[in-house]
């Protein structure tokens, strides 16, 4: 009895030898596979973080406007200089920070629209920038702000800034005095381009050129005073199509040749839709019913003549 219980214990013995043998072998592989596996990570993770192969090393910038390059460097410098935990630089190609370059160009200029950003593997960094395309001041209790084309108040104006060319400024006064609060829309975009119209629309059709400061008694009613360069205004109502405005100023002028020169001319008024008046200096205002009448048939003259043109 003795003997076989010797016997059994020998055979579990070497059975567990075995066993044992067999676990040595699947793990040794796989331990080496997984040391090979950290180091290869460990080797890679050295190269794409904390070596120089991904550090960024040329930042093209492509720009439409009239802000100067090296301010908009200045501020890109300023957002890849360091490292992030004192350990990743900022000028790495995984780690840069794309947002955060949007948000500081469109901060520090407002004339900015949009930041388009694209990476290009393993070193390069095209920043392509997109200025708003329209320059409009609205001023009011002596503060002006500058107007996009949908009608914002985006930017404070600067009298010192050395990028923006004020001689292209149209500049708006609000007579009304209503306060102008930065990031609100404040002007109707069919009110601003009306605005951004009217010089080249006089002078081309009537040869009648104008200052390029513009006032309103109020920007909610999208009425126009604007100056000739004689002296006297002509008054405008953005809600009327420019065409048919300029057609009857230049049929009034016609009929009444001496107005266009006279030094005793205070203004023009185009904003009844039915009637034209103006107003000598000192004097009484005049009424012309039957103008905006002759300036349709004259438009309309015009429209059928043009078509003739086009049939030909």
């Amino acid at each position: 009895m003795m003997i076989k219980e010797k016997k059994h214990h020998w055979a579990k013995e070497r059975e567990k030898k075995k066993n044992i043998s067999k676990i040595k072998i699947v793990i040794r592989p796989v331990l080496v596979r997984n040391i090979l596996i950290i180091l290869f990570l460990g080797v890679l993770t050295y190269s794409f973080v904390f070596s120089n192969f991904l550090e960024i090393t040329e930042i093209e910038i492509k720009k439409d406007g009239i802000i100067p390059k090296e301010e908009i460097n200045k501020i890109i410098n300023q957002e890849t200089e360091g490292k992030y935990l004192k350990v990743i630089s900022k000028k790495n190609f995984i780690f840069f920070n794309s947002d955060n370059v949007d948000k500081k160009l469109k901060s520090n200029f407002k004339k900015i629209k949009t930041v388009d950003i694209k990476r290009t593997f393993p070193n390069k960094v095209a920043i392509d920038i997109k200025e708003r395309n329209l320059i409009l001041s609205l001023c009011s209790r002596g503060d002006c702000y500058f107007i996009d084309e949908r009608g914002y108040a985006y930017e404070k104006m600067n009298p010192d800034s050395n990028f923006i060319n004020r001689s292209e400024t149209i500049e708006l006064i609000d007579e009304s005095g209503k306060e102008i609060i930065e990031n609100e829309y404040v002007l109707l975009p069919s009110y601003i381009e009306f605005i951004v119209m009217i010089a080249d629309k006089l002078k081309k059709d009537i040869d009648i050129e104008i200052l390029s400061e513009y006032r309103t008694k109020s920007r909610i009613s999208e009425e126009l005073i604007v100056q000739t360069k004689k002296g006297w205004d002509i008054y405008f109502s953005a809600k009327a199509p420019i065409e048919k405005s300029i057609q009857t100023l230049k049929t009034l002028l016609n009929r009444h040749l001496f107005l266009r020169d006279l030094p005793e001319l205070e203004y023009i008024d185009l904003r009844s839709e039915n009637k034209v008046f103006y107003r000598m200096k000192g004097g009484v205002t005049q009424e012309e019913e039957e103008i905006k009448k002759e300036g349709e048939l004259g438009e309309k003259a015009i429209a059928e003549q043009e078509k003739e043109k086009d049939n030909d």
